[in-house]
């Protein structure tokens, strides 16, 4: 049995403590710059701003941007809400007495601040490198930054917590690296060029010469371009200073290191360099409304963590300290116990490698110096990637050595008796097995995939016609003839490619049914990819899986039981979009409807969206019996008149219904729970009905800010966070 990677803590330890600031070595060897990135995986941001004093934000907000959800005129807040009205009746119930952002300064005072204990937290975790905030959107900078008085060293701790931080992660072995915020609220400057040239340039000049960073990401990177923050000018000023220092993709360059991942991991393995971030909770910053179980539980996180690593990428888990500098105990116990199982594993972290498969639900497979481990994630012992065709398992052992009984059909392999589900953390197993078989000889090798032009095909088809696809790829783009059906054995067999296009455009009272589409080239951002779009009127797609958006124009569209990223409509009459399925990217809209009246959300479901469905300026829509886990928005209505919200499912939303002006609004019996909010009423909304409806385990039930009359009745709250909040009226 080859000796497991466990039996070698010593020379783990070895390798661990060569891995400083310097070029570091492996097995002895001289490494290439900057090689300390591919045997660290798993690392701290430490997410700190002037808002950490309040520390307060809607649950699943950021605190960090606690400054523009109160004062709605700050510059490129994106995508996040400015201002919030739960943001402004905290400040006002709370903070009364502070009138300006900056006069949160004397409360900032970071008496407990530790920087070993930071290091050390990050070591006790099992992380190799910390990032700390060097700069967040609101300018304050946590070091003697040149060029400014808006310094920790001149206000609040008058003392260098990032240069402290910096000292204590060398002597903790720990890489250091920082971000820093291009956008910044407190300089007049920004974004012009003397704010590029007194302020950013020398500023992260500074971080790397000064400070040590090995590690320059970036934020705020949206309100310009690479050309304006002259980011190639830059960095090449960073590498003759340290040769290996790493940027991310945020600065919009035309090289980066490594590459973000934020909200949802990637399908598969990915070989290029990438990190993926992720907040313990909603909030990378501390914040005090987020109860402690919202936090992600450590069999959670080592859950995920090993999925990146499977896949070839870091995982970077953002928290924050206190107004005193400390981390809150439910933070420092996670991290603990994620550590003890990190600790365990540490070469597997640190030094593993993709397999042929990643996984599944169930398990990850990685490699160390071509052996095979599999981690069992769901406790079920089950590992459908170690079926016969993929070698047979000769043997499978535990972190102790001991055997383990196991049974190994073509559906994969299954544990004779797996461990009991009480064990919380997931267990890894060395699997020794023989090498796959050769593929079976070719008689008849099969030819060059054969597409076919869909446009062709439709030339001579008229009302009435059904024109039959078969098994493979069509290519787009190509419009559907009024009247004419276009369909497919099912999306796994038939599939439109519209490449760089729509893929297929539908006339008026046409049909595309059972096909995968694909097209509108590559995805930019947030913004939608449209691989379909509907132009006539009458036009419906049923059993279709669209690899991005439907754009709808024509009228009384139908979309049923397909799955999307998203819908966008702006203007027609009498949209029905029933039993299907949307899956978002954490900063997008699920279905977002412009205008027209007489619209139906029936029966779907939202995973993963900002918003999962913004009706606008529309008339008389419901909006039934839908499932929705969304980050910020579940259902927005604005300014829309007699919106119906009914029996709706949503979870683990910030604001569960948010109707922002408009009339004569009901919302009646929606089940909502574990957001921050059952149901806002804002902006004049007025003569709304809200009845019927069960909050559990949100900080308030409804909150009406600014709304007109409105009429409540038979809601029931449980388990709120926030004692007495079941309703609340202002301002």
């Amino acid at each position: 049995m080859p000796t497991p990677y466990f039996a070698r803590a010593e020379l783990v330890r070895t390798c661990r403590a060569a891995a400083r600031a310097t070029p570091t070595c492996e097995h002895g060897r001289q490494m290439e710059p900057s090689a300390w990135w591919r045997h660290r995986r798993f690392g701290m941001l430490v997410d700190v701003s002037l808002a950490t004093v309040p520390g307060w934000a809607p649950v699943g907000q950021d605190v960090s941007w606690y400054r523009a959800h109160i004062d709605g005129r700050v510059a490129d807040a994106n995508l996040h809400p400015t201002s919030l009205v739960e943001a402004l009746h905290y400040h006002r119930e709370r903070w009364g007495h502070v009138d300006d952002y900056d006069d949160f300064f004397p409360f900032l005072h970071f008496d407990d601040f530790d920087p070993d204990a930071w290091a050390g937290l990050a070591r006790d975790a099992g992380m190799g490198y910390a990032v700390m905030t060097a700069k967040h959107h609101d300018g304050l900078c946590w070091w003697d930054a040149p060029g400014t008085d808006r310094t920790v060293m001149h206000d609040g701790p008058a003392r260098n917590v990032l240069g402290q931080f910096s000292a204590a992660c060398e002597r903790a072995e720990v890489v250091f690296g920082v971000s820093y915020s291009l956008l910044d609220w407190s300089d007049g400057r920004y974004p012009g060029t003397d704010y590029v040239d007194d302020v950013v340039h020398p500023q992260v000049i500074d971080l790397v010469e000064r400070m040590g960073a090995q590690l320059v990401w970036a934020d705020g990177h949206w309100g310009a371009g690479g050309d304006r923050w002259r980011s190639d000018e830059l960095h090449e000023a960073l590498r003759r200073i340290r040769p290996e220092v790493l940027v991310d993709d945020h600065w919009w360059a035309s090289r980066a290191d490594v590459r973000v991942v934020e909200h949802r991991l990637p399908g598969g393995i990915e070989t290029d360099p990438w990190e993926y971030r992720r907040a313990l909770g909603a909030s990378g910053a501390f914040n005090r409304a987020e109860p402690d179980d919202a936090l992600a539980s450590p069999t959670a996180l080592v859950s995920e963590l090993t999925e990146v690593v499977a896949k070839g990428g870091h995982m970077l888990l953002r928290v924050g300290p206190d107004a005193g500098g400390a981390f809150a105990d439910a933070v420092v116990e996670r991290l603990r116990a994620v550590g003890g199982w990190v600790r365990r594993h540490q070469r597997l972290i640190d030094e593993g490698r993709p397999w042929a498969h990643w996984g599944d639900a169930d398990a990850r497979y990685l490699t160390v110096d071509d052996e095979l481990y599999a981690i069992d994630v769901s406790g079920q012992g089950r590992f459908a990637h170690l079926g016969n065709e993929n070698g047979r398992v000769v043997s499978i052992s535990t972190a102790d050595g001991n055997p383990v009984e196991f049974d190994q059909t073509d559906g994969g392999v299954r544990l004779t008796r797996p461990p009991r589900r009480s064990q919380r953390m997931p267990a890894v197993y060395l699997v020794e097995h023989d090498a796959p078989p050769p593929p079976p000889i070719e008689l008849f090798p099969a030819g060059a995939e054969q597409h076919t032009e869909l446009a062709e095909l439709l030339t001579d088809a008229k009302p009435g016609d059904i024109v039959q696809l078969g098994e493979g790829i069509y290519v787009g783009p190509a419009r559907i003839p009024d009247g004419v059906t276009v369909r497919g054995l099912g999306p796994d067999r038939t599939t439109v490619d519209g490449a760089e296009s729509v893929a297929v455009t539908l006339g008026t009272g046409s049909r595309f049914e059972h096909c995968r589409t694909r097209g509108g080239g590559r995805r930019v951002g947030h913004l939608p990819r449209f691989s379909v779009r509907v132009a006539g009127d009458g036009a419906t797609i049923i059993g279709c899986d669209v690899v991005g958006h439907v754009a709808l124009d024509g009228g009384s569209p139908r979309i049923i039981s397909s799955t999307a990223s998203g819908v966008v409509a702006a203007g027609p009459n009498r949209i029905e979009i029933v039993r299907s399925t949307f899956g978002g990217i954490g900063t997008d809209v699920g279905i977002a409807i412009t205008g027209g009246a007489g619209h139906l959300i029936d029966s779907c479901e939202f995973e993963g969206h900002r918003a999962a469905i913004v009706l606008t300026g529309t008339i008389g829509s419901t909006i039934r019996a839908n499932r929705i886990r969304a980050r910020w928005w579940g259902i927005s209505a604005v300014d829309c008149e007699a919106t119906d919200i009914i029996g709706n499912a949503i979870e683990s939303t910030m604001r569960a219904v948010d109707i922002d002006g408009g009339t004569e609004a009901r919302v009646t019996s929606n089940a909502v729970s574990d957001g921050d909010s059952g149901c806002v009423l804002q902006d004049g909304a007025s003569n709304a009905e809200i009845g019927g409806n069960h909050w559990a385990r949100c900080r308030v039930g409804l909150l009406a800010w600014g709304a007109g009359e409105f009429r409540q009745r038979d809601n029931m709250c449980a388990d709120l966070t926030s004692e007495g909040h079941d309703v609340v009226v202002g301002p």
